[in-house]
Protein backbone atom coordinates (compact mmCIF):
# COMPACT_ATOMS: atom_id res chain seq x y z
CA UNK A 1 0.00 0.00 0.00
CA UNK A 2 1.63 3.16 -1.12
CA UNK A 3 1.11 6.68 1.01
CA UNK A 4 -0.59 9.81 -1.24
CA UNK A 5 0.86 12.77 -1.13
CA UNK A 6 0.14 15.24 1.35
CA UNK A 7 -2.58 18.16 -0.12
CA UNK A 8 -1.51 21.36 0.08
CA UNK A 9 -3.64 23.29 2.90
CA UNK A 10 -5.14 26.45 3.85
CA UNK A 11 -6.18 28.06 6.33
CA UNK A 12 -7.88 31.20 8.38
CA UNK A 13 -6.15 32.18 11.46
CA UNK A 14 -7.94 35.67 12.26
CA UNK A 15 -8.99 38.80 10.68
CA UNK A 16 -8.74 42.45 11.52
CA UNK A 17 -10.19 45.99 10.27
CA UNK A 18 -8.28 47.72 8.06
CA UNK A 19 -8.37 51.91 8.67
CA UNK A 20 -7.70 53.83 5.58
CA UNK A 21 -5.18 56.67 5.06
CA UNK A 22 -8.27 58.96 3.59
CA UNK A 23 -11.45 60.09 5.53
CA UNK A 24 -9.69 60.46 8.79
CA UNK A 25 -8.62 56.50 8.79
CA UNK A 26 -12.26 55.83 8.16
CA UNK A 27 -13.06 52.06 8.99
CA UNK A 28 -13.20 50.71 5.63
CA UNK A 29 -12.37 46.91 4.68
CA UNK A 30 -11.72 43.70 6.61
CA UNK A 31 -8.59 41.81 5.82
CA UNK A 32 -8.17 37.40 6.84
CA UNK A 33 -4.92 36.67 7.83
CA UNK A 34 -4.49 33.05 6.20
CA UNK A 35 -1.50 30.26 6.71
CA UNK A 36 -0.76 28.16 3.60
CA UNK A 37 1.26 25.15 3.26
CA UNK A 38 2.47 22.72 0.39
CA UNK A 39 3.12 19.28 -0.29
CA UNK A 40 6.45 19.68 1.66
CA UNK A 41 5.59 21.49 4.61
CA UNK A 42 6.81 24.63 3.75
CA UNK A 43 4.25 26.97 4.94
CA UNK A 44 3.21 30.82 4.27
CA UNK A 45 1.74 33.40 5.74
CA UNK A 46 -0.33 36.18 4.24
CA UNK A 47 -3.04 38.58 4.45
CA UNK A 48 -6.01 38.92 2.48
CA UNK A 49 -9.04 41.43 1.56
CA UNK A 50 -12.03 39.17 2.71
CA UNK A 51 -13.32 38.32 -0.75
CA UNK A 52 -10.48 39.86 -2.95
CA UNK A 53 -8.47 39.09 -5.50
CA UNK A 54 -5.16 37.23 -5.17
CA UNK A 55 -3.53 40.72 -5.99
CA UNK A 56 -4.56 41.82 -2.53
CA UNK A 57 -1.96 39.42 -0.34
CA UNK A 58 0.29 41.38 1.93
CA UNK A 59 3.03 39.76 3.77
CA UNK A 60 3.30 39.30 7.90
CA UNK A 61 5.06 42.79 7.89
CA UNK A 62 2.94 44.79 5.90
CA UNK A 63 0.26 42.76 8.03
CA UNK A 64 1.38 44.19 11.43
CA UNK A 65 2.21 47.45 9.27
CA UNK A 66 -1.89 47.55 8.23
CA UNK A 67 -2.73 47.20 11.86
CA UNK A 68 -0.64 49.58 13.48
CA UNK A 69 -2.48 51.93 11.78
CA UNK A 70 -6.08 50.75 12.11
CA UNK A 71 -5.05 51.17 16.39
CA UNK A 72 -3.68 54.55 15.46
CA UNK A 73 -7.02 55.65 14.17
CA UNK A 74 -8.94 55.62 16.86
CA UNK A 75 -6.16 55.08 20.36
CA UNK A 76 -3.37 56.30 21.18
CA UNK A 77 0.03 55.87 23.32
CA UNK A 78 -0.72 53.23 25.76
CA UNK A 79 -3.82 51.78 24.53
CA UNK A 80 -2.65 51.49 21.04
CA UNK A 81 0.19 49.56 22.68
CA UNK A 82 -2.31 47.34 24.50
CA UNK A 83 -4.33 46.34 20.93
CA UNK A 84 -1.17 45.87 18.84
CA UNK A 85 0.07 43.42 21.66
CA UNK A 86 -3.42 41.92 22.15
CA UNK A 87 -3.24 41.30 18.41
CA UNK A 88 0.46 39.45 18.31
CA UNK A 89 -1.25 37.17 21.23
CA UNK A 90 -3.46 36.33 19.54
CA UNK A 91 -1.93 35.88 16.09
CA UNK A 92 0.89 33.77 17.72
CA UNK A 93 -1.90 31.62 19.39
CA UNK A 94 -3.45 30.96 16.35
CA UNK A 95 -0.60 30.02 14.47
CA UNK A 96 0.74 27.87 17.27
CA UNK A 97 -2.53 26.13 17.25
CA UNK A 98 -2.06 25.21 13.26
CA UNK A 99 1.43 23.91 13.73
CA UNK A 100 0.21 21.61 16.78
CA UNK A 101 -2.79 20.23 14.86
CA UNK A 102 -1.14 19.76 11.20
CA UNK A 103 0.63 17.00 10.54
CA UNK A 104 2.17 19.02 6.80
CA UNK A 105 3.25 22.02 9.50
CA UNK A 106 4.52 19.88 12.64
CA UNK A 107 8.59 19.77 11.12
CA UNK A 108 8.02 23.21 11.71
CA UNK A 109 8.16 22.83 15.11
CA UNK A 110 11.20 20.80 15.50
CA UNK A 111 13.26 23.57 17.37
CA UNK A 112 11.96 26.92 18.18
CA UNK A 113 15.00 28.36 15.92
CA UNK A 114 14.07 26.65 12.91
CA UNK A 115 10.17 28.16 13.47
CA UNK A 116 11.69 31.51 14.36
CA UNK A 117 14.09 31.57 11.40
CA UNK A 118 11.41 30.10 9.23
CA UNK A 119 8.72 32.83 9.84
CA UNK A 120 11.01 35.35 8.67
CA UNK A 121 12.44 33.75 5.07
CA UNK A 122 8.91 33.14 4.20
CA UNK A 123 9.37 37.24 3.38
CA UNK A 124 12.98 37.02 2.46
CA UNK A 125 14.81 38.44 5.66
CA UNK A 126 17.87 36.50 6.42
CA UNK A 127 18.18 35.74 9.79
CA UNK A 128 21.80 35.03 11.53
CA UNK A 129 21.91 32.36 14.18
CA UNK A 130 24.34 32.46 16.91
CA UNK A 131 25.22 30.35 19.90
CA UNK A 132 25.20 31.64 23.16
CA UNK A 133 25.20 30.48 26.87
CA UNK A 134 22.27 27.66 27.36
CA UNK A 135 20.73 28.74 23.81
CA UNK A 136 20.57 30.72 20.57
CA UNK A 137 20.54 34.33 19.34
CA UNK A 138 18.69 35.28 16.25
CA UNK A 139 19.62 38.17 14.42
CA UNK A 140 17.47 39.90 11.56
CA UNK A 141 19.72 42.92 10.23
CA UNK A 142 18.59 42.97 6.69
CA UNK A 143 15.60 45.37 7.87
CA UNK A 144 12.57 43.83 6.82
CA UNK A 145 10.36 45.51 8.45
CA UNK A 146 11.49 48.68 7.31
CA UNK A 147 11.47 47.49 3.85
CA UNK A 148 8.05 46.54 4.10
CA UNK A 149 6.83 50.31 5.55
CA UNK A 150 8.74 51.58 1.98
CA UNK A 151 7.32 49.45 0.15
CA UNK A 152 3.55 50.01 1.74
CA UNK A 153 3.73 53.40 2.67
CA UNK A 154 2.76 52.53 6.00
CA UNK A 155 5.34 53.92 8.43
CA UNK A 156 4.00 53.00 12.45
CA UNK A 157 7.58 50.79 12.36
CA UNK A 158 7.83 50.79 15.93
CA UNK A 159 4.20 49.48 16.69
CA UNK A 160 4.62 47.27 14.39
CA UNK A 161 7.82 45.72 15.81
CA UNK A 162 6.32 45.72 19.03
CA UNK A 163 3.30 43.34 17.63
CA UNK A 164 5.87 41.32 16.06
CA UNK A 165 7.80 40.31 18.98
CA UNK A 166 4.43 39.82 21.12
CA UNK A 167 3.51 37.11 17.83
CA UNK A 168 6.71 35.53 18.47
CA UNK A 169 6.63 35.02 22.33
CA UNK A 170 3.10 34.00 22.70
CA UNK A 171 3.95 31.41 19.32
CA UNK A 172 6.81 29.85 21.66
CA UNK A 173 5.08 30.08 24.84
CA UNK A 174 2.29 27.88 23.37
CA UNK A 175 4.93 25.39 21.29
CA UNK A 176 7.43 25.71 23.73
CA UNK A 177 6.34 26.61 27.20
CA UNK A 178 9.49 25.67 28.76
CA UNK A 179 11.87 28.04 26.46
CA UNK A 180 12.23 31.46 27.08
CA UNK A 181 12.18 33.94 24.93
CA UNK A 182 13.87 37.71 24.75
CA UNK A 183 12.91 40.05 22.08
CA UNK A 184 15.18 43.25 21.00
CA UNK A 185 13.81 46.72 21.99
CA UNK A 186 10.87 48.13 19.72
CA UNK A 187 12.76 51.08 18.90
CA UNK A 188 15.85 49.19 17.31
CA UNK A 189 15.81 48.75 13.29
CA UNK A 190 16.73 45.13 13.41
CA UNK A 191 15.10 42.16 15.24
CA UNK A 192 16.92 40.40 17.98
CA UNK A 193 15.48 37.08 19.30
CA UNK A 194 17.59 35.28 22.28
CA UNK A 195 16.33 32.05 22.75
CA UNK A 196 17.27 30.26 26.19
CA UNK A 197 16.39 26.69 26.85
CA UNK A 198 16.18 25.57 30.70
CA UNK A 199 18.73 22.59 31.68
CA UNK A 200 17.87 20.12 34.13
CA UNK A 201 20.44 17.59 36.30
Amino acid sequence: MTSQPAKPYVTRLLSYVIASADMYYAEMEQRDVFLSCDEQGSFHIGGKMADGEPSTVIDIFEIFLEYALYCCSWAGGEEALYNMQDFGERFGRALAKQLENNLLLSKSRNSTSHMLRYIFETVDAHPAVENVDAGVRIIITDYPLEKAAERSGLWDVELAHYGINSMCQSLVRCLHPRVSLSTSSDARSEFIFTILTPSFA
